[in-house]
């Protein structure tokens, strides 16, 4: 077999790896709609200064969003195939606010979030990452998900205008 194919099929299987790692995570990819993103920063109420976290932030949609509010954005991402599309996309718009970063949440230090948003399944949701949520961010810290509820917890607003659009729930710690 021809040394070109051998590196082909190892990367191919690399990235394959990556994006099915980051799918069993908390969700698989699914960007989050562009008609979305006001509702989702009108409910951060983010000021300047403040950090905003993305957990599994994809094509990093909602990190750059946030960080035109003139806050610091961090989006970390699993899957490097994301991350790497993420950092080419922050220096072709040159936003020096949003920051990405490789790797598992869960394994991250998020405490200096002032808001932390992220988009999980139901499944993705379970008692192990709202523990983690509970005990890694300080109190008074913003909690956004995108489309499903963190069941068990109360939630401070439900938005959702009317049937035809996603909800997006507020919560604090």
């Amino acid at each position: 077999m021809n040394g070109w194919w051998l590196l082909f099929l190892i990367v191919l299987n690399l990235i394959l790896l990556s994006v099915f790692l980051a799918s069993i995570s908390l969700a698989p990819f699914v960007p989050t709609r562009k008609r979305d993103l006001e509702r989702i920063i009108r409910l951060a109420d983010l000021k300047p200064g403040q950090i905003f976290y993305d957990l599994g932030c994809g094509s990093g949609r909602v990190v750059l969003a946030a960080a035109k509010t003139g806050s610091k954005a961090v989006g970390i991402e699993l899957s490097w195939p994301n991350y790497i599309y993420c950092q080419m996309k922050k220096m072709l718009i040159g936003e020096r606010r949003a920051v990405f970063k490789f790797g598992d949440f869960y394994r991250k230090d998020i405490r200096e979030a002032d808001v932390v948003y992220f988009f999980g399944t139901p499944k993705g949701i379970d008692n192990k990452f709202k523990k983690m949520l509970q005990e890694g961010l300080r109190p008074g810290t913003k909690i956004i998900s995108y489309a499903f509820p963190m069941v068990g917890w109360p939630e401070m607003i439900r938005d959702k205008p009317n049937e035809k659009e996603v909800a997006i729930y507020l919560y604090k710690v």
